[in-house]
């Protein structure tokens, strides 16, 4: 489980997801959303997972986290469908439109959780802390179709 935060411009982050993470972060990012709601009482089609992880934390704190990370979803999905040439879109999209209607209380985006070993942590920039990450622990087979890599990404790498 983890979002990583890899832009603050949802679109830009979801494009420099990626292949795997690209598909595997749209199912999570649901479960997410999922479990954070289901704690607070909602009814949602995903039973909870990991109920105490930084980044369920992080959904729940508030409304506006929820809304960041269901555009992420929607924006993975997008380059989902183009990386892999799909017709459709992922099955927890589905998931997804059942949930959106669901508000709690919005406290601004808050600080997003960085859960990753503390040698990559960056208090207070967590793109930075994410793309180390990506690169400290991705680079072995971290690839992009039809996407060029992330220009912070080693050009021998991609």
């Amino acid at each position: 489980m983890n979002i990583f935060v890899l832009d603050r411009e949802i679109e830009r982050c979801a494009r420099y997801h990626c292949d795997r993470h690209v598909s595997k972060m749209i199912l999570e990012s649901v479960q997410l959303l999922c479990t954070a709601l289901n704690k607070k009482g909602f009814s949602t089609p995903y039973r909870s997972t990991h109920v105490k992880h930084p980044c369920v934390l992080w959904v729940e704190e508030s409304h506006d986290n929820f809304l960041w990370l269901a555009q992420l979803a929607r924006a993975l999905n997008a380059e989902y469908r183009y990386r892999y040439r799909k017709d459709r879109d992922h099955a927890s999209i589905a998931v997804l439109d059942r949930i959106c209607d669901h508000h709690y209380e919005a406290a601004g985006l808050t600080e997003f959780a960085q859960a990753m070993p503390d040698q990559y942590k960056v208090p207070g920039d967590p793109v930075t802390a994410y793309r180390s990450y990506y690169l400290g622990e991705k680079l072995a087979f971290a690839q992009w179709t039809r996407r060029r890599a992330p220009d912070w990404w080693p050009r021998h790498a991609a």
